[in-house]
Protein backbone atom coordinates (compact mmCIF):
# COMPACT_ATOMS: atom_id res chain seq x y z
CA UNK A 1 0.00 0.00 0.00
CA UNK A 2 3.10 2.49 0.82
CA UNK A 3 4.58 1.61 -2.16
CA UNK A 4 1.47 2.40 -4.17
CA UNK A 5 0.87 5.80 -2.36
CA UNK A 6 4.45 6.41 -3.57
CA UNK A 7 3.97 5.41 -7.30
CA UNK A 8 0.87 7.78 -7.46
CA UNK A 9 2.25 10.36 -6.07
CA UNK A 10 5.41 10.21 -7.87
CA UNK A 11 3.04 10.07 -11.27
CA UNK A 12 1.99 13.80 -10.48
CA UNK A 13 5.27 15.41 -10.78
CA UNK A 14 5.17 18.40 -12.87
CA UNK A 15 7.63 21.23 -13.56
CA UNK A 16 6.79 24.43 -12.10
CA UNK A 17 8.67 27.83 -13.48
CA UNK A 18 11.23 30.02 -12.41
CA UNK A 19 12.30 33.40 -13.82
CA UNK A 20 14.09 36.19 -11.95
CA UNK A 21 12.12 38.80 -10.32
CA UNK A 22 13.24 42.04 -10.83
CA UNK A 23 16.45 43.08 -9.33
CA UNK A 24 15.10 45.21 -6.39
CA UNK A 25 12.78 43.09 -5.10
CA UNK A 26 15.56 40.79 -4.19
CA UNK A 27 16.63 41.59 -0.34
CA UNK A 28 19.57 39.87 -0.65
CA UNK A 29 22.06 41.33 -3.58
CA UNK A 30 24.96 42.74 -4.45
CA UNK A 31 26.25 45.23 -7.68
CA UNK A 32 29.70 45.19 -8.87
CA UNK A 33 31.42 45.89 -12.48
CA UNK A 34 27.58 46.00 -13.91
CA UNK A 35 26.74 42.53 -12.52
CA UNK A 36 23.88 42.45 -9.50
CA UNK A 37 23.84 39.09 -8.39
CA UNK A 38 20.70 38.28 -5.85
CA UNK A 39 20.24 35.01 -3.83
CA UNK A 40 17.09 33.61 -3.06
CA UNK A 41 17.74 30.68 0.07
CA UNK A 42 14.15 28.39 -0.13
CA UNK A 43 15.26 27.10 3.54
CA UNK A 44 11.61 25.79 4.14
CA UNK A 45 9.24 23.25 2.37
CA UNK A 46 6.81 25.53 0.90
CA UNK A 47 9.25 28.12 -0.54
CA UNK A 48 10.87 24.84 -2.35
CA UNK A 49 7.34 24.28 -3.22
CA UNK A 50 6.34 27.28 -5.06
CA UNK A 51 9.18 26.31 -7.66
CA UNK A 52 9.86 22.54 -7.21
CA UNK A 53 6.53 19.88 -7.25
CA UNK A 54 7.99 18.17 -4.11
CA UNK A 55 6.14 19.26 -0.62
CA UNK A 56 8.81 17.92 1.54
CA UNK A 57 11.93 18.97 -0.49
CA UNK A 58 13.71 20.67 2.72
CA UNK A 59 12.54 17.68 5.34
CA UNK A 60 14.37 15.33 3.03
CA UNK A 61 17.69 17.27 3.51
CA UNK A 62 17.29 19.50 0.34
CA UNK A 63 17.73 23.38 0.18
CA UNK A 64 17.62 24.89 -3.37
CA UNK A 65 18.79 28.52 -3.28
CA UNK A 66 17.92 30.97 -6.63
CA UNK A 67 20.40 33.13 -8.00
CA UNK A 68 19.26 35.45 -10.44
CA UNK A 69 21.84 37.51 -12.44
CA UNK A 70 21.20 41.29 -13.98
CA UNK A 71 24.18 41.60 -16.46
CA UNK A 72 24.51 45.56 -17.58
CA UNK A 73 27.66 45.30 -19.64
CA UNK A 74 27.82 44.97 -23.49
CA UNK A 75 29.37 41.61 -23.24
CA UNK A 76 27.55 38.52 -21.99
CA UNK A 77 28.80 36.92 -18.33
CA UNK A 78 28.38 33.21 -16.58
CA UNK A 79 28.86 31.99 -13.06
CA UNK A 80 30.87 28.56 -12.09
CA UNK A 81 28.10 27.07 -10.21
CA UNK A 82 30.65 24.13 -9.10
CA UNK A 83 32.91 26.65 -7.12
CA UNK A 84 30.52 29.02 -5.41
CA UNK A 85 30.02 28.17 -1.23
CA UNK A 86 27.24 28.39 1.17
CA UNK A 87 29.56 29.68 4.10
CA UNK A 88 28.09 29.99 7.66
CA UNK A 89 29.04 29.53 11.48
CA UNK A 90 32.76 27.85 9.83
CA UNK A 91 30.99 25.49 7.57
CA UNK A 92 31.56 25.56 3.67
CA UNK A 93 29.10 23.85 1.57
CA UNK A 94 29.32 23.10 -1.98
CA UNK A 95 25.62 22.84 -4.42
CA UNK A 96 24.66 19.03 -5.05
CA UNK A 97 24.49 18.14 -8.86
CA UNK A 98 20.54 17.74 -10.10
CA UNK A 99 20.74 13.74 -10.21
CA UNK A 100 22.32 13.56 -6.70
CA UNK A 101 19.18 16.14 -5.57
CA UNK A 102 16.82 14.08 -7.38
CA UNK A 103 18.04 10.81 -6.02
CA UNK A 104 17.68 12.42 -2.55
CA UNK A 105 14.91 14.23 -2.82
CA UNK A 106 12.51 10.55 -4.42
CA UNK A 107 14.74 7.85 -2.28
CA UNK A 108 12.13 5.30 -0.77
CA UNK A 109 14.78 4.94 2.20
CA UNK A 110 13.23 7.53 4.93
CA UNK A 111 13.13 11.45 4.75
CA UNK A 112 16.96 13.06 5.06
CA UNK A 113 18.66 9.81 5.17
CA UNK A 114 22.08 9.72 3.34
CA UNK A 115 22.46 8.26 0.00
CA UNK A 116 24.94 5.76 -1.06
CA UNK A 117 27.53 6.81 -3.23
CA UNK A 118 27.83 6.53 -6.43
CA UNK A 119 24.78 8.22 -7.02
CA UNK A 120 21.60 5.65 -7.55
CA UNK A 121 21.14 5.36 -11.58
CA UNK A 122 17.89 7.67 -11.98
CA UNK A 123 14.81 5.73 -13.56
CA UNK A 124 14.28 5.67 -17.57
CA UNK A 125 12.70 8.16 -19.36
CA UNK A 126 9.21 8.30 -19.11
CA UNK A 127 9.37 8.26 -15.42
CA UNK A 128 8.78 10.49 -12.59
CA UNK A 129 11.99 10.67 -11.30
CA UNK A 130 12.52 11.36 -15.12
CA UNK A 131 10.68 14.16 -15.07
CA UNK A 132 12.07 15.57 -11.79
CA UNK A 133 15.42 15.35 -13.11
CA UNK A 134 14.62 17.62 -16.04
CA UNK A 135 13.65 20.03 -14.20
CA UNK A 136 16.29 20.07 -11.78
CA UNK A 137 19.02 20.11 -13.92
CA UNK A 138 16.81 22.33 -16.19
CA UNK A 139 16.91 25.06 -13.57
CA UNK A 140 20.38 24.44 -12.69
CA UNK A 141 22.78 27.38 -12.15
CA UNK A 142 25.72 25.89 -14.20
CA UNK A 143 26.39 26.18 -17.79
CA UNK A 144 23.85 29.07 -18.08
CA UNK A 145 24.93 32.21 -19.37
CA UNK A 146 23.39 36.02 -18.98
CA UNK A 147 23.22 37.81 -22.33
CA UNK A 148 24.49 42.01 -22.56
CA UNK A 149 22.00 43.84 -20.85
CA UNK A 150 19.97 40.50 -19.63
CA UNK A 151 18.90 38.76 -16.60
CA UNK A 152 18.96 35.34 -15.48
CA UNK A 153 20.27 32.77 -13.54
CA UNK A 154 19.10 29.37 -11.66
CA UNK A 155 19.35 26.98 -8.74
CA UNK A 156 22.13 25.82 -6.35
CA UNK A 157 21.02 22.52 -4.36
CA UNK A 158 22.57 22.51 -0.48
CA UNK A 159 22.59 19.93 1.81
CA UNK A 160 20.06 21.43 4.57
CA UNK A 161 22.07 21.62 7.65
CA UNK A 162 20.98 20.31 11.09
CA UNK A 163 19.43 22.11 13.76
CA UNK A 164 18.22 25.58 13.36
CA UNK A 165 18.56 26.08 9.49
CA UNK A 166 16.23 29.52 10.07
CA UNK A 167 19.16 30.60 12.63
CA UNK A 168 22.24 28.97 9.92
CA UNK A 169 20.92 30.53 6.85
CA UNK A 170 20.75 34.43 8.81
CA UNK A 171 24.43 34.02 9.43
CA UNK A 172 25.45 32.12 6.20
CA UNK A 173 26.98 34.38 2.84
CA UNK A 174 27.09 32.90 -0.96
CA UNK A 175 30.59 33.16 -1.76
CA UNK A 176 30.68 33.48 -5.69
CA UNK A 177 34.03 33.37 -6.37
CA UNK A 178 34.45 32.83 -10.48
CA UNK A 179 32.44 35.12 -12.31
CA UNK A 180 33.61 35.16 -15.88
CA UNK A 181 33.25 37.05 -19.25
CA UNK A 182 31.65 34.87 -21.71
CA UNK A 183 33.74 36.29 -24.75
CA UNK A 184 36.94 36.45 -23.07
CA UNK A 185 37.39 34.32 -20.49
CA UNK A 186 38.36 37.25 -18.09
CA UNK A 187 36.85 37.05 -14.31
CA UNK A 188 35.45 39.59 -12.81
CA UNK A 189 35.61 40.19 -8.85
CA UNK A 190 34.32 37.90 -6.21
CA UNK A 191 30.59 37.99 -4.51
CA UNK A 192 30.00 37.72 -1.22
CA UNK A 193 25.82 38.08 -0.53
CA UNK A 194 24.89 38.22 3.21
CA UNK A 195 21.50 36.07 3.36
CA UNK A 196 20.47 37.40 6.43
CA UNK A 197 18.10 40.12 4.62
CA UNK A 198 16.32 37.61 2.30
CA UNK A 199 15.50 34.89 5.42
CA UNK A 200 13.85 38.68 7.71
CA UNK A 201 11.94 39.07 4.14
CA UNK A 202 10.42 35.64 4.00
CA UNK A 203 6.76 35.43 3.79
CA UNK A 204 5.05 33.60 6.81
CA UNK A 205 5.19 30.19 6.51
CA UNK A 206 1.70 29.05 4.77
CA UNK A 207 1.07 25.53 6.34
CA UNK A 208 -0.11 25.64 9.97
Amino acid sequence: MLLLASATLLAGYKARPWNPRPAESYPARLTSEGVTIAADPLFRDDLAGLFFDKDDLVTRGIIPLAVAVFNDNDFPVNIDADTVELISEGTRIRTMLPGEAVARAFQKTGKGVSIPLPIPKLPSSGSSNQEAFQDFEHKFLGGKVVQPHGAGGGFLYFRAPGGDIDGFFRAAQLYIPDVSRRDDGSRLIFFEIDLKPAVVAAPPSRRK
